[in-house]
């Protein structure tokens, strides 16, 4: 009997095995016409066919696991992460901070307040616990106490173990998956103590000796992590016997985000002292909270920490460490040099950060990142930690559409749009460096729903400031794209209409403090920019020289705008000589819905 040149050497397939096995029988002669389904043979093929799928998916899985590319489980990526000495990041506690305030007679100050205090929260009708992160120590002058501090959502919890010298390889697990990492502590009782000393947290071999007093943290399968000592080279090694406790906040991460009315769960003094409940002030809602990080993101993410070798010297360095660090809270990272600014700050490394949540980082958020890079820097080097500079697209689209190839009303189909444009935004848009690209993007419209036929779209940029109240602020801004002036723009209708305007803002007159309503800024087609309003129905220009715009290079400055009152920001749309508008890597560009207009109308027949 001849071999069977058609067998299948590289499917996963079941049946696929077994209609192969029935190929090579069929074509022997004793076999022709036998029927394959009917017979005990079909049995045998079953177990052959059964035997074949399961050796060729674990030689799959064998082979697929062993590289950080294509391996599956979470345990093979932590496996191959730690070869490239890289800790996948923790689910992270969202945090805040508040000042609390409460009477008490004050006999037995100072009072103490634990580490682990509770805080009670709400966030959509879910209840979270915040607790403290350390003792705070409160004093005053007479009956009235008040401290600040910082509250983290989770609570504390602890492993205990004993270290047996014999163990050279012993590791200490931590029993909760939901360890937020930066929160451990890890004191060892050595001799009977009963205070113990705590061990701080390295990840580097660089400036330990027998004597340093550290712990290494490593992830481990499932999700877990466990701590070592060092080897009385490369840090001390606890006594036999030593009492190892493990100290650690267990939270649910990002759901906490937002938390803004906290309540005091506990009497501040301790011991019955208290005369008037607390009243908690939140001075920063909750934010920072993130989940686990992923196993994409730890395949991303590890192999580029492990290019800088532990040390930040080029641009990448700075934003493989900040992502590795901080990948659950932070989306986005641009590192350039201080001579870039304006002014100059030689010698200074900017780190611009985006947040995964919102526009602005948090000043906890950014001393973090700024701490945990002092580390990896030279000494000369100063690390400024900023927000980057965000931009934004005014969108006016008239869409028209053909009722004939929709039930939806025009209604849903601006609410289908307004939904390709956000999902726009975020796919193409709000990472630094990303380019407006308009052919893409009126096709994106286009292709919102079938229905439409077609989009007449114009796009302006828009730089959103907040000048002081009643304080005269001047601004210098780049919009690093050349302004409109010829006519030919899609959005100029005349040679004399102006490129740059402002929305409505209270403008007051620094000369005779008289305020001016709904005052705008905008340009003369000439390089000047006024401030106008309009008093009984007339034009009227308020300051004729309130600063001036570069039309070539999209320079705009703006000297002592001073006013009273305007809503959250004041926007100044520019109109871009290209439809295209290009952003350099330390700017962000976003869409926002509060910033388009879309008409609907019926296809013109």
């Amino acid at each position: 009997m001849a071999a069977n040149t058609s067998q299948d050497l590289v499917s996963l397939d079941f049946l696929q095995y077994k209609n192969s096995l029935k190929q090579y029988l069929q074509n022997n002669a004793y076999f022709k016409d036998y029927d394959f389904e009917g017979s005990n043979i079909n049995v045998l093929l079953d177990l052959l066919s059964y035997n074949t799928f399961q050796n060729a998916f674990y030689l799959n899985m064998v082979m697929s696991e062993s590289f950080l590319d294509s391996a599956q489980l979470k345990s093979s990526i932590v496996s191959h992460a730690k070869e490239l000495n890289y800790l996948p990041k923790s689910i992270t506690s969202a945090q805040a901070t508040v000042n609390v305030v409460f009477q008490a007679t004050g006999e037995s100050q100072p009072y103490t307040i634990p580490k682990g205090s509770q805080f009670s929260a709400l966030v959509k009708s879910n209840a979270y616990t915040f607790t403290t992160p350390e003792p705070i120590l409160v004093t005053s002058a007479n009956t009235t106490f008040s401290f600040q501090t910082d509250i983290y959502e989770g609570y504390y919890i602890s492993d205990a173990y004993v270290f047996q010298q014999t163990d050279s390889t012993q590791r200490f697990k931590i029993t909760n998956q939901a360890v937020d990492t930066q929160s451990i502590e890890v004191r060892v009782y050595e001799d009977g103590s009963q205070y113990g000393e705590i061990y701080k947290a390295t990840d580097t071999l660089l400036g330990l000796n027998e004597y340093s007093k550290v712990f290494f943290l490593q992830a481990t399968d499932n999700g877990y992590y466990e701590i070592l000592f060092g080897d009385n080279i490369f840090g001390y090694k606890p006594k036999a016997g030593a009492l190892i406790r493990i100290e650690y906040r267990v939270t649910i991460g990002q759901p906490a985000n937002g938390a803004r009315e906290f309540s005091c769960d506990f009497d501040p003094t301790g011991v019955g002292e208290l005369t008037v409940a607390p009243t908690v002030t939140t001075i920063t809602t909750a934010q920072d909270g993130a989940p686990a990080q992923t196993i994409e993101s730890i395949r991303t993410y590890a192999p580029r920490y492990f290019a800088t070798q532990q040390r930040a010297v080029a641009t990448d360095d700075y934003s493989s460490l900040v992502l590795s660090k901080f990948s659950g809270v932070v989306d986005d990272v641009n590192v350039y040099g201080g001579e870039t600014q304006e002014p100059k700050l030689y010698g200074r490394v900017i780190v611009a950060i985006k947040p995964t949540t919102g526009e602005q980082a948090s000043d906890f958020l950014k001393q973090e990142v700024a701490n945990y890079m002092l580390k990896y820097v030279s000494i000369p080097t100063r690390i400024i930690v900023q927000d980057p500079e965000y931009f934004y697209c005014a969108v006016t689209s008239t869409v028209q559409y053909d009722k004939t190839l929709t039930t939806k009303t025009a209604q849903e189909i601006s609410g289908i749009i307004k939904t390709a444009i956000t999902q726009f935004s975020s796919n193409n848009l709000e990472k630094f460096g990303k380019d407006f690209r308009y052919s893409r993007f009126v096709n994106a419209i286009d292709n919102a729903d079938s229905s439409i036929v077609s989009n007449d779209t114009n796009v302006l940029l828009v730089k959103r400031i907040t000048p002081l109240i009643d304080y005269e602020t001047s601004y210098e801004l780049y919009f690093g794209n050349p302004v409109e002036v010829e006519g030919a723009y899609y959005g100029k209708t005349t040679p004399d209409e102006p490129v740059i305007t402002s929305s409505h803002f209270t403008y007051v007159d620094s000369t005779t403090g008289t305020n001016y309503v709904n005052s705008h800024i905008q340009d003369d087609t000439k390089g000047n920019l006024y401030v106008y309003t309009y008093i009984n129905n007339k034009f009227t220009i308020l300051n004729s020289n309130i600063g001036s715009v570069n039309y070539s290079t999209g320079k705009v400055l703006i000297n002592k705008l001073l006013v009273s009152q305007y809503s959250e920001y004041i926007s100044l749309y520019l109109m871009p000589q290209n439809k295209d508008i290009l952003m350099t890597q330390k700017n962000i560009l976003f869409i926002k819905l509060e910033d388009c207009q879309v008409n609907i109308i019926e296809q013109l027949k």
